[in-house]
């Protein structure tokens, strides 16, 4: 017996023994499932339609679905609703051509009215022959002239719109064939206007002008007789052929003798029928015929007459998907299914990037897919290396593999964990392990120590040692980065550089990352910042992270990977960003999450052919175009193997294909061919709900251009969507409110948009959206919205109010001109006592004496019992207080109290100067310490109401005296500080409170009406606003004295705009400086002006490891 060359044997082992072969499979999709645990109402879906406005309706065995891409909006039976559904069962859907929803039920016939958001129903009446001749809906069917036609059990009814009522057909019905509970019989009119109508008893062919039936039935002794009288579903193809699915195989109708040819399964032939119990047919777009049956999905080549059953895949695994019913197409060439597992949304359009991670049957292509090196050579096959199960030699044609393990005899390598995959300039094919670098032998198909022909010194640098990454320069050394070191090997021997912390020109860090050559410098990134290193004399420069990052500082010291551009650009992946080298300033630019990278973990890069930077992350892959600085990220959806990549997984093959691998296989691409979907999606409204102190309220919105609301509102809420499901979550929006803002507003993919406050009079709120790949529909759908207000609120009213004013005012000024004219008499007749007068004089001047020592003696009352402004610092230490009185005694007044572990501090403007606002200060002073000291109140709202009802209490005796008349009040701002919990309520009256977070200004409004106004206001209820605090928060309580100060070079208010500005330029300022800031800002605007108003803010500053 001769034996083979040695090197023949291996090869043919190579050839026949080694490869895997692909297993010969159904084709596998991978597709979406929507179930009960996704929204929808019931798993078992019967019935679905695609209407004209872009919704997919879906009618299950509980309950009536409408899908938006985002969620599902359910209708069912509400027994004591009579606009509910008839029936939880729907069978049956079909749009009219006035975009009326017909809806098939097992309890009658409904007809949903948009506009209004109910169902009319229609049902059996045993006493009217134009009702409908049962309530069990098999079929609803509108017809090309818009005639509605119905199914029932032994009949198909016409309905007329005229009368609202039923035309019954009956036609042939056994009543010993058993209907069972799946059956939907079909009503289908081909492109010859010939109605059909399927029934347990055979195909029927309904003329119209006779009202009579044509039966088609099933004979057993003819086999071109239908090969079952359980007609399923009816359908004519492109080609005019009408097939008629039933129980037991598929039929084609040969029209001019009325035979049927049959397409059953056939044991043993995978090209036949792979289940004769069919449900529904349907044809796509492109002209592929799909049949559901009660095994699954299965295509058909009509020409071939083939069938290829279908398998799903659903989050990694086989969908078996069975009792399939019914199948629709929307405009993005996304195939629905509807099953009795569920609605499956399969997108046959192909995806953006090519994904190899399994075979056809489902098994894992590389062992685990966890994917560490990709390589392509020259004959196209790619070399994969994989975290700890070996490297695998790959035909992407014919998905045959062969893998190389340590643990394999013939195929060995030194170790499984295969980090690098390298092709040098002399063509050799090199691999880096965590166990040493080996070159492969073409010839026998082997791998051999690179470094077999070097002393055993050499040889254990790399034992325990991974290899992060290989280089070759331009004198033909090998540069390898590893985990403790990085090595040169020059064909003779190996020179290691490592870290020393005595020597700061030694390398940064041991633990080597990646590499970079740019000429004569070699980029070395570590674990401990980026090294820059000069091959002629080799001198090294770190670059490292600051303790506080500025611009152009490297990001961070972790360096996960290298990449010069061919413009000759060193790009930077960071475990916080991306980063690429400016020479002449010897800086760093940046990108992170905020400028649109999906994740600042920077696994892997590559440049394409177009000079854009694909990196791939944690969170999937992105695009930068270094022209515009634009970032185009990509995820799962687009059919990346994962979000998650691995570290140096990506390779850029000669032809410009892109690979890059993660922890569930890789994904190959050619970037100028990504295919983009360039559908124009739908935009609808699909909510309009009104938020009140009442609850909330959805208005019906579909099919309505104009909306007509009352003003007793405290937010309007719309919701949107832009009907393209290819990855809704992916869909952007921008609004316009006309009227409001006259301005769009970019929304991102936040599908809502909020409005409070509305005023009386009419708006257009108008929305574009985008499909996932940026499309805009541009014309958008747009919404006239009309606020009414009651007549007390209206124009017309105001103008009543602004005549009795100007009437009282003319009434005024002739009363007062007659006083004036009677006191000008008596002046007169008084000029001849002199003495008299001046006696007087100096009785007022007494008076008037006696009157400013009172007020100064309320003065030092009223500061007796207003804490001073040490003992406020000395519960709120970081914290000012700018008091400027408009008069001796302030109507403006601060109080603050601490019990336990709670601080109250208020801000009050009594609504009155002098001594009634002295005096209102005093008594409100007293209630609050009695509130929160004796009755140990700490809720900011209810503090306001007891407040309020203690002031209207004390002025409410019937006194005969100038304060029981006082109708003035409070304006407040209160606060209520939790020390433990970090938090703050607040409550206000006519007050509001700032607060500056971040640089960002956020307004606390109070509640529109006053403290105690004497008897004008029932029973107001005060809100408490609730908020987390955080450190540097800056709270700001303020009257509106600074505000109305009338000032500057037009004598105009400061106003709250100026006010708010002025904050956030001082708001990071120490408290004193921000006081003199304020109190140095109203002085510079008043100027020359009288003081109008009393003055009084508090800055408080939240530093909480201080303050609590």
């Amino acid at each position: 017996m001769k034996r083979l060359p040695a090197h023949l044997s291996l090869s043919l082992l190579f050839i026949f023994h080694s490869l895997i072969a692909a297993i010969a499979s159904p084709p596998a999709s991978r597709v979406d499932l929507f179930n009960i645990e996704n929204g929808l109402s019931q798993t078992a879906v019967l019935c679905l339609l695609h209407d004209s406005y872009g919704f997919i309706w879906i009618g299950t065995q509980d309950g009536l679905n409408r899908f938006d891409g985002y969620g599902f909006t359910v209708f069912r039976n509400h027994p004591l609703d009579k606009t509910s559904l008839p029936n939880n069962y729907i069978n049956s859907l079909c749009e009219d051509h006035n975009g009326n929803l017909w809806v098939g039920t097992w309890n009658g016939l409904s007809r949903y009215d948009r506009n209004q958001d109910i169902f009319i129903n229609y049902f059996h009446n045993t006493e009217s022959e134009n009702s409908l001749s049962h309530n069990r809906i098999y079929y609803v069917f509108c017809d090309r002239q818009g005639v509605i036609w119905v199914k029932t059990i032994a009949s198909l009814d016409r309905y007329d719109p005229e009368t609202d009522s039923f035309v019954r057909y009956p036609h042939y019905s056994d009543i010993f064939t058993f209907s069972s509970e799946n059956n939907d019989f079909d009503i289908f009119e081909d492109s010859q206007n010939r109605l059909w109508v399927g029934t347990k008893e055979g195909l029927m062919l309904f003329d119209r002008q006779m009202g009579l039936f044509k039966r088609y039935q099933h004979d057993p002794s003819k086999k071109n007789s239908l090969s079952s009288n359980r007609v399923k579903d009816i359908f004519e193809d492109a080609e005019g052929n009408i097939w008629v699915a039933t129980n037991r195989g598929l039929n084609l109708l040969d029209f001019k003798n009325g035979s049927f040819t049959r397409f059953l399964h056939v044991p043993g032939d995978p090209n036949s029928l792979p289940d004769d119990a069919l449900n529904t047919i349907f044809q796509d777009k492109q002209g592929t015929i799909w049949i559901g049956s009660e095994q699954g999905v299965c295509s058909f080549d009509p020409q071939k007459r083939i069938f290829s059953p279908q398998v799903f895949y659903h989050r990694g695994n086989e969908l078996y998907a069975t009792s399939i019913t019914s199948f629709v197409e929307d405009n993005t060439d996304i195939l629905w299914v509807g099953s009795l597992m569920g609605l499956i949304k399969w997108d046959k359009k192909s995806q953006k990037f090519n994904l190899y991670d399994k075979y056809p049957d489902g098994t894992n292509i590389f062992s685990s897919n966890y994917v560490a090196s990709l390589f392509e050579d020259e004959k196209g096959a790619v070399w994969v290396g994989t975290w700890g199960t070996g490297l695998f030699h790959f035909d992407r044609k014919t998905l045959r593999t062969q893998k190389f393990s340590e643990s394999s005899r013939d195929y060995n390598i030194c170790n499984d964990y295969v980090h690098v995959i390298y092709r040098t300039v002399g063509n050799q094919l090199l691999i880096g392990t965590r166990n040493g670098v080996q070159r492969y032998v073409l010839e026998n198909h082997s791998f051999v120590d690179l470094f077999g022909s070097l002393d055993q010194h050499f040889r254990i640098l790399f034992n325990d040692n991974r290899v992060y990454d290989m280089l070759e320069d331009s004198k033909g050394n090998l540069w390898i980065a590893t985990h403790v070191g990085l090595h040169c090997y020059n064909g003779k021997g190996i020179t290691s550089y490592y870290h020393s912390p005595a020597d700061s020109t030694s390398l940064s860090s041991n633990e080597i990352h990646a590499l970079a050559l740019d000429g004569n410098t070699l980029w070395v990134g570590t674990f401990n910042g980026l090294n820059r290193i000069n091959l002629d004399n080799f001198e090294i420069k770190r670059y490292k992270e600051s303790p506080r990052y500025s611009p152009g500082d490297l990001i961070a010291n972790d360096i996960v990977s290298l990449i010069l551009s061919s413009n000759g650009v060193l790009w930077v992946g960071t475990s916080s960003g991306l980063q690429y080298y400016i020479p002449g300033q010897d800086a760093f630019a940046l990108y992170t999450v905020s400028d649109g990278l999906p994740n600042n973990l920077i696994n892997s890069m590559q440049e394409d052919r177009s000079g854009k930077i694909w990196v791939s992350t944690n969170w999937g892959l992105a695009a930068i175009n270094p022209e515009d600085n634009t970032i185009t990220p990509y995820g799962v959806n687009d059919g990346l193997q994962s979000y998650e990549f691995n570290t140096g997984a990506s390779h850029k093959s000669k032809s410009g294909e892109l690979f890059f691998g993660g922890i569930a296989g890789f994904n190959a691409f050619y970037p100028d061919s990504l295919k983009h979907n360039t559908t124009i999606p739908p935009v609808v409204i699909s909510s309009f709900e009104i938020i009140s102190f009442t609850g909330r309220k959805a208005i019906p919105i579909q099919g309505k251009k104009e909306i007509v609301i009352s003003d007793n509102f405290s937010l309007i809420n719309i919701e949107f969507a832009a009907l393209d499901f290819t990855h809704p979550e992916k869909n952007c929006y921008k609004y316009e409110m006309e009227g409001l803002e006259n301005e769009w507003v970019d929304l991102g993919t936040k599908r809502s948009a909020s409005f409070s406050n509305l005023r009386e009079g009419t708006y257009v709120f108008r929305v574009i959206g985008s499909n996932s790949d940026g499309v805009w529909n541009e014309e958008g759908v747009s919404l006239r919205i009309v606020v009414k207000v009651k007549f007390w609120k209206s124009k017309v009213a105001f103008v009543i109010y602004t005549f009795l004013l100007v009437v009282s005012l003319v009434i005024f000024l002739r009363t007062r001109n007659k006083m004036l004219r009677k006191t000008n008499r008596l002046l007169k007749e008084r000029e001849s006592t002199m003495k008299e007068i001046e006696l007087q004089k100096e009785e007022l001047f007494l008076k008037n004496k006696s009157i400013t020592d009172s007020i100064h003696y309320a003065k030092r009352i009223q500061e007796a019992l207003i804490p001073t402004e040490a003992f406020f610092k000395s519960i709120l230490p970081d914290s000012f207080i700018l008091n400027m009185p408009k008069d001796i005694v302030s109507g403006d007044f601060y109080w603050i109290n601490e019990t336990k572990n709670k601080i109250f501090v208020a801000v009050i403007d009594c609504t009155g100067h002098g001594v009634p606002g002295a005096f209102m200060s005093i008594i409100g002073i007293e209630l609050l310490r009695n509130l929160t000291n004796n009755l140990g109140i700490n809720n900011s709202a209810e503090i306001l109401n007891r407040l309020d009802r203690g002031i209207n209490e004390i002025f409410s005796n019937d006194v005969d005296d100038y304060m029981t008349k006082v109708k003035d009040g409070m304006d407040v701002s209160f606060c209520v500080i939790d020390k433990e919990l970090n938090t703050m309520q607040f409550a206000g009256a006519f007050n509001s409170l700032y607060l500056i977070r971040d640089s960002k200004l956020t307004e606390i409004k109070g509640d529109r009406y006053t403290v105690g106004v004497g008897g004008e206001q029932e029973n107001p209820l005060f809100t408490s606003h609730s908020m987390d605090l955080k450190p540097d928060d800056m709270i700001y309580l303020f009257t509106d004295g600074y505000i109305d100060q009338f000032g500057g070079s037009e004598g105009k208010k400061f106003k709250f705009r100026r006010f708010r500005y002025l904050l956030l330029n001082i708001h990071k300022l120490p408290l004193e400086e921000q006081k003199k800031q304020l109190h140095e800002a109203i002085n510079d605007w008043r100027g020359a002006h009288e003081q109008v108003d009393d003055i009084l803010i508090i800055g408080i500053k939240t530093d909480l490891s201080c303050f609590f």
